[in-house]
């Protein structure tokens, strides 16, 4: 039987899953442990992103607001700036895409496998 090498890829290091029911995304330094899929893709997603904007130096966020509470200054968290969410959004659909591409790749290499297996077995019938 034809041995195939499992080769870790870099989207199979940064998403994985366990045994449990628990998605574990794990990118440039993050680690978070996510209950739902969509919930993993959207921070590993987040994680790249982030990664590249601060390599880049370009802002993920608005500028921090002041907002008096209670006789306080306190600064408000900016939102995330459109450029952020558009390159998030890419982000999300192209590890999708490459999800959807592995997944079918797996699909045909077991069925190469089965089909090789089968003519082996053929081979081994033939009359000398």
């Amino acid at each position: 039987m034809m041995s195939t090498k499992k080769l870790k890829t870099g989207i199979d290091a940064a998403f994985s899953r366990p045994l449990r029911p628990v998605y574990i995304v794990t990118r440039h330094g993050y680690h978070k442990r996510c209950q739902s899929r969509s919930t993993a893709l959207n921070n590993l997603a987040h994680y790249m992103t982030n990664h590249v904007f601060h390599l880049v130096g370009m802002q993920t966020h608005y500028p921090d607001t002041p907002v008096h509470r209670d006789g306080v200054i306190v600064y408000q968290l900016g939102q995330p700036t459109e450029c952020y969410l558009s390159a998030h959004a890419r982000c999300v659909r192209r590890i999708r895409c490459l999800l959807a591409r592995k997944r079918a790749i797996q699909q045909w290499q077991e069925k190469h496998d089965t089909l090789t297996d089968q003519y082996r077995e053929l081979m081994k019938q033939k009359p000398f």
